[in-house]
């Protein structure tokens, strides 16, 4: 599945594709088809 990945603080988010997670008891796997980002959180990635 595609996932934007922070690998550190002042990084740019890359868009990676990564194993789908197994839910474990009393979980679920939602499939999301669209989403976004604040810009808050944004700038807290960036530093």
């Amino acid at each position: 599945m595609k996932a934007a990945v922070l690998r550190a603080i002042g990084q740019a988010l890359s868009l990676e594709e990564v194993p789908e997670p197994a839910p474990g008891p009393g979980q679920v796997l939602v499939k999301t088809a669209a989403c976004g980002i604040c810009g808050t959180d944004l700038h807290i990635a960036q530093g």
